[in-house]
């Protein structure tokens, strides 16, 4: 997996170089490049390594297995794909933006996880049924397309006898600009249908005539709220069944897996089992701790199984109780003991050690932090213009102050816990990382500016030490960030971001199929658009139309490097 990930960070460092400050070409000056050969041989080691890796698996499943793995061909075909695109790389310097090879890239992430397999073989099952409903979805928006240009005709002015006539802009005109042609008005009810910029697309019919909005209501009523849910439906029900089917056929092979073992280690080790007539055979629980320590698991995995054969008061396991013991590897989260504190043996000092330990010194530390949070947005309120500037605000005071405090209640916290216990706390590892960062800051700030108490004649603006501007400003931010500390005290909050933390954990693999399409894509991106938009110093004293992304400035918005062309496309 390591070498994937390298082989997909290329894409960061490879011409074109996304290392630079900015992606607006005004101001992105020269980019850092890394020389040809450096980047080209870390490539070529990686797919070295990923064809020995599959030359090994030709060698232990054998070559008709491995032509049957639909998966494992592919990736031999994408590797020797890669190694002859990557030879005309070299061969041209790596100046050219067209590497085929860096599309296919995301096809090892797929093929090294097993959940993505499954839910890219999901996707393909329900594809037939969503282009149905996106069939449907075509028709209905193209018969509203044609009934679009109909009834919102280009207007034509004709002069009528000797009236006068008043001037109208057929540039604001309905037809005029969103049913021009047919592609036109295709594009602006699809961008109606996304609900993006809608009311570009119907305010200009509906200032002229109220009936109008008869038309979109039944065009976003027809497409919004019927086909929209049924597709989200479609997608919904045969995504599940088709996830749900293959998850149960995998929870069943690895049952049969277990049990299989059961059956194989009973009759490899046949002393372990009994012959007692009507008893079930079994297997010793001495013989499965040998087993679990030698295996080659994970080791929180390796922990649960120890603790749950400790646990367990069976000396013989039969198939049934082994099978239930090897259910634990569904586990993923171990909770460890906590160490014990050493209590100090003098009584007024075990009595400090009781009260640093209780609950309520805790909240008063949430109850400072929230003060020390409150005067910052009281100040930045009222006198912004000098309280991040001046090395001597009441700002700078009060942080001071406050990180003093800080520092010294992670050192009671360390002195009464132990430092066994302290560090299998996360949130006193939170609370020290933070506090070690604030007092380096504020350390820093002093030996540049010396202490905040410290009056001058004349105190010093940091306008002109961006360095020391950029500390009290991060001084500022980790106060705030320590107060996400706040969130396991309060348990509805704390709920709420356990489930946020579980839904994160469980969508690891579709955030993978994301990654997936959205490194595709990126690539293409490059490929296809790179150098479309170009910034020429004359054009500072133009004057642009009006919603284009010169007046808009959206200079940034391009495809010229790898990082720009990924925050672009969501």
């Amino acid at each position: 997996m390591l070498v994937i990930t390298v082989l997909h960070l290329l894409a960061f460092v490879e011409y074109p170089s996304s290392l630079t400050l900015t992606s607006d070409p005004r101001y992105r000056g020269e980019r850092i490049a890394l020389p040809c050969w450096l980047t080209q041989s870390t490539e070529l080691m990686c797919l070295l390594i990923l064809l020995v890796d599959n030359i090994i698996r030709i060698y232990l499943m054998g070559l008709s297995y491995f032509t049957k793995n639909k998966w494992d061909m592919l990736s031999m075909i994408i590797i020797t794909f890669s190694f002859c695109d990557w030879c005309v790389s070299f061969a041209m310097g790596c100046k050219e933006f067209i590497r085929f090879r860096r599309i296919l890239r995301p096809y090892f992430l797929l093929q090294n996880s097993s959940l993505m397999k499954k839910i890219v073989r999901c996707l393909r099952r329900t594809m037939p049924e969503v282009i149905s409903v996106l069939m449907l979805m075509f028709f209905h928006l193209y018969i509203f397309t044609l009934l679009g240009m109909l009834l919102f005709p280009e207007f034509v002015q004709e002069p009528k006898g000797n009236g006068t006539v008043p001037h109208t802009n057929d540039e604001d005109k309905e037809g005029s600009t969103y049913f021009k042609s047919l592609l036109d008005s295709f594009i602006s009810l699809l961008v109606l249908l996304t609900t993006a910029n809608n009311p570009d697309v119907t305010i200009p019919a509906y200032s002229r005539n109220r009936f109008a909005a008869i038309f979109f209501i039944l065009y976003l009523v027809i497409g919004l709220y019927f086909f929209m849910n049924v597709l989200l439906a479609v997608i919904y029900n045969q995504f599940r069944g088709y996830f749900l089917s293959s998850l149960q056929s995998s929870l069943m092979r690895r049952r049969l897996g277990v049990r299989a073992a059961f059956e194989v280690l009973l009759s490899k080790v046949p002393r372990a089992g009994h012959s007692i007539p009507g008893l079930e055979a079994g297997m010793g629980s001495g013989l499965i701790m040998s087993i679990i320590t030698r295996c080659n698991l994970p080791k929180y995995i390796t922990t649960a199984l120890t603790e749950e054969l400790n646990q367990s008061q069976n000396e013989i396991f039969t198939a049934a109780q082994f099978q239930r013991l090897f259910q634990t590897m569904d586990k993923d989260i171990i909770h460890k003991e906590k160490a014990a504190v050493t209590w100090c043996a003098h009584p007024q000092l075990r009595r400090i050690q009781r009260a640093i330990l209780h609950k309520y010194f805790c909240y008063f530390g949430m109850l400072v932090a929230a003060a020390n949070l409150l005067m910052i947005s009281i100040e930045l309120g009222l006198k912004k213009d000098t309280s991040l500037y001046d090395t001597h605000s009441m700002l700078r005071i009060m942080n001071f102050a406050f990180v003093l405090y800080y520092m010294a209640e992670q050192l009671l916290k360390l002195w009464a816990k132990g430092w066994a216990r302290y560090v299998t706390d996360p949130g006193d590892v939170f609370d020290a990382i933070v506090s070690l960062a604030l007092v380096t800051g504020e350390i820093v700030v002093s030996a540049l500016n010396e202490s905040p108490f410290h009056q001058k004649d004349d105190p010093s603006l940091v306008n002109s030490e961006p360095v020391l501007w950029n500390i009290i400003r991060m001084i500022n931010i980790l106060i705030m960030v320590r107060m996400f500390k706040i969130l396991p005290l309060i348990q509805s909050m704390n709920l709420v971001a356990s489930v946020l933390l579980d839904l994160i954990k469980n969508m690891k693999a579709f955030l993978g199929i994301s990654v997936v399409c959205f490194y595709a894509f990126a690539v293409l991106g490059i490929e296809l658009f790179h150098g479309a938009i170009t910034y020429d110093a004359s054009m500072s004293n133009k004057t642009f139309e009006c919603g284009s992304y010169e007046q808009l400035e959206y200079w940034a918005n391009n495809f010229d490097d790898f990082y720009v062309s990924n925050i672009i496309l969501p």
